[in-house]
């Protein structure tokens, strides 16, 4: 009530009162292209327009110009309207277009007036007959430049019949730069590379003219005059490393040198590395040489040094990175024909230990709980640039029913009376760990392998569970976009121990609900392929995919059967007495987002996975099975409380995993002020189980003929301090259809008079 009076305060407040006789409140511009194409972008014209109006929550609500309109100090003051804007915003479009094309384009506009504010600043944009692009010359005085750009031509954009676009002639330059520089071409930049064009053809065509210019060195027979020169072509001499380097270091330090000599695959001489250090050298010599893709005696190749630094960052030893490259004056060089650069890194070491301490507030189900962690991480633990973390857990947390009101009291601590404890221990090595040769390996994957140990003890009212989990695996980079995971080994161990009471309930239930309550035991392997394109800084539409599959129980199937070991009771097959589980398990997720500019954007998300049971299984394992609700998915239900198709909901304190997972996500995400982002968001999907269950999940079973009509919806608004390295979201999500009502009725607004039922999600990061 509060929050809509002060709404109607607002709103009757005057916007234009502290306007002069003459001003007015410009309230909105438009862009309207008469004659689109799709070479021009409204959008990019609209970043054009030089007087943007007062901001407006969801595009409707100017809520800091009326607090301004009321406390002067405070909000955003009118934008008053300056028609001198209006002429400049016209000459920028104007030359946008030129660099597009569309030379002498007509830009008009109109304005529309009510009462003090100018409602609507139409700019009207008849694009004219694009000019094309009739022949391209190439004019490249150095031979060895020309033969390099006449191999590499089929990678240009710029080919004749394309329109004449100032940005394709830009990428141009930098492509035919990037080249030059990965072929020895130190100290060529795209300001070498110029442009004539010739539109003196009266038929909207152009001749284009591409010149690579020579260098101009002073004429040692004339000061006064210069002389062209080819550019310089140069090699790689001395490598020199500092392992351990500080920017303030006094020269009186006693410094050693150590020469570490690399044989390349296929390279008879072998490469040294000088590494300048202050004893102790507190690292293996090889774990930097491993790094380096700049080799003696080799052409200067600027994407080799990227890639150094790229892969020397990845060891997450060194807080700064710094590689350079100087002429190398040495008379041993210059007795030569060729031009050489002495390389220089400089690395500057993070501490080697850290310690952290991270503190949680859960809710689940309405369950409130409390959780801490403490986190040690040593770098580089065997000085070979490994990566060693311990993390430890203690969680509590307040829990309703499962026993006896008596027994409830008796477990108390505080308030608390459900409690789990855990370690895990993870180790990176940034090499494959593994009997073989590294060198058959491309350095470019920049590989990592990882160990990782866990176990964790639960202690609730219906039960006691330990967990643990032991994994080794390899991640390694294809490219700059696409990235593998495989783990060839994945153990997880899970003991339970239910009390009197939980068997009591669980004897009720179906055997596939009891079976995720028993000992079992899950040795897999798992891969993932991960492609993502996004750039950094750029602000462009990208993609994000991610693919897995995951299989577990064959090698054990294979070695019981071999020993000829006998089945249990229940006619299953055991190791030390332990179910093990057989499944195999496939999901991906699909991500595309539309990047409109800094402050406004729509991601899109599709997910779909199956996980099948079979062999020694006649489900899939609790926590290997797909769950929906959360913050991250269905956000208008809680997390595991979701699903499974159009079960009715009859027990709303049973956990739910499925098999089957179809879900997808909208969210439009814009800025509101400063920090402060908004998102509208609307998911749609459901879980769904392979084989029937009715006894514990009624009406869960995944049907080609039905799941469409057990697909849930839901729509919300999210709010988010986004601070580019840290987002706290508040989203509030309201379900539009659930499949738990009956059929005929799951449409939920207006279904009942107490249809609204908000979700509060409290999130760290975007959920996708």
């Amino acid at each position: 009530m509060l929050v809509c009076s002060l709404v109607v305060v607002l709103a009757s407040c005057s916007t234009t009162r502290r306007l002069q006789e003459d001003q007015f409140l410009l309230v909105k511009n438009k862009v309207k292209i008469l004659n689109p194409s799709k070479n021009v972008s409204v959008g990019d014209l609209n970043g054009l327009v030089q007087q943007k109006p007062n901001k407006r929550f969801f595009g409707i609500i100017p809520f800091s110009l009326w607090f301004n309109s009321i406390f002067p100090k405070t909000g955003e003051p009118p934008v008053v309207f300056d028609l001198s804007l209006v002429d400049e915003t016209k000459d920028q479009m104007g030359k946008y277009l030129n660099g597009l094309g569309f030379f002498n384009s007509s830009i008009d506009y109109t304005i529309k007036y009510k009462k003090r504010r100018i409602k609507n600043v139409t700019y009207l944009v008849s694009l004219s007959e694009p000019y094309r692009i009739r022949n391209i010359h190439y004019e490249i005085p150095d031979d060895s430049i020309k033969k390099l750009v006449n191999i590499d031509i089929n990678n240009t954009e710029l080919r004749s019949n394309n329109i004449f676009n100032s940005n394709i002639l830009d990428k141009e330059r930098s492509r035919i730069a990037h080249l030059l520089n990965n072929n020895g071409y130190y100290n060529f930049t795209k300001d070498y590379i110029f442009y004539q064009a010739d539109s003196a053809l009266n038929n909207h065509q152009i001749d284009v003219t591409l010149t690579v210019k020579n260098i101009l060195v002073p004429d040692t027979n004339d000061n006064q005059q210069f002389k062209e020169e080819n550019h310089k072509v140069y090699y790689i001499n001395n490598v020199y490393i500092y392992p351990d380097f500080k920017s303030f270091q006094e020269d009186s330090i006693q410094l050693d040198t150590l020469v570490e000599s690399v044989d390349r695959r296929g390279d008879p001489i072998p490469d040294d590395y000088n590494l300048i250090y202050q004893a102790p050298l507190k690292i293996k010599p090889k774990v930097i040489s491993r790094s380096m893709f700049i080799e003696k005696d080799e052409k200067y190749n600027a994407t080799d040094a990227q890639q150094s630094f790229r892969k020397i960052n990845d060891l997450r030893l060194y807080k700064y990175v710094n590689i350079f490259f100087r002429e190398s004056l040495s008379e041993e060089d210059s007795a030569t024909e060729k031009n050489y650069l002495d390389c220089t890194v400089q690395l500057t070491r993070k501490p080697v230990h850290s310690y952290s301490i991270e503190a949680e507030g859960t809710n689940t189900g309405g369950d409130l709980g409390i959780g801490g962690y403490f986190v040690y991480q040593n770098k580089n633990l065997f000085r070979g640039g490994e990566i060693f973390y311990v993390r430890f857990k203690g969680a509590m947390e307040a829990q309703e029913g499962g026993t006896t009101s008596e027994e409830l009291e008796d477990r108390k601590f505080l308030f608390f009376n459900t409690y789990e404890a855990g370690v895990q221990a993870t180790l990176y090595v940034p090499k494959f760990l593994a009997p073989i040769n590294q060198d058959i390996f491309s350095r470019y994957f920049r590989p990592v392998t990882s160990i990782s140990l866990g176990y964790n003890f639960q202690d609730r009212l219906e039960y006691k569970r330990t967990i643990t989990n032991l994994t080794f695996g390899y991640e390694w980079s294809e490219s700059n976009f696409a990235r593998h995971i495989l783990y060839p080994i994945d153990i997880n161990l899970v003991k339970m121990n239910n009390t009197a009471y939980f068997d009591s309930i669980l004897a009720g239930e179906s055997e596939r609900f009891r079976n995720q309550y028993t000992d079992h035991l899950i040795l897999g392997l798992r891969y993932s392929y991960i492609y993502n394109n996004q750039e950094i800084n750029k602000i462009k539409d990208f993609v994000y995919f991610r693919g897995n599959i995951e299989t577990s129980g064959n090698l054990l199937n294979l070695i019981v059967n071999l020993t000829g070991a006998k089945k249990n009771e229940e006619g299953f097959q055991t190791v030390f007495g332990i179910r093990y589980s057989q499944f195999v398990k496939t999901d991906i997720d699909f991500r595309y987002y539309f990047m409109f500019n800094k402050n406004h954007s729509i991601a899109t998300r599709a997910a779909l996975g199956v996980a099948v049971p079979y062999g020694n299984s006649i489900d899939i394992p609790f926590e290997k099975g797909f769950y929906g609700g959360g913050a991250n998915g269905m956000r208008a239900w809680p997390l595991r409380f979701f699903g499974p198709g159009a079960y009715p909901n009859t027990n709303a304190n049973l956990e739910r995993v499925g098999d089957v997972q179809i879900e997808a996500n909208i969210e439009y995400r814009f800025g509101i002020y400063k920090v402060l982002k908004g998102g509208l968001f609307y998911d749609i999907g459901n879980i769904w189980l392979i084989s029937g269950n009715e006894e514990t999940f009624p009406g869960g079973q995944f049907e080609f003929k039905t799941f469409a009509t057990e697909l849930a919806m839901d729509f919300g608004l999210g709010v988010r301090l986004d601070f580019n390295y840290f987002i706290f979201r508040v989203d509030v999500a309201q379900r539009l259809k659930d499949p738990a009502l009956p059929e005929g009725s799951r449409w939920v607004i207006g279904n009942s008079k107490d249809w609204f039922h908000p979700v509060y999600n409290l999130g760290i990061g975007y959920p996708f």
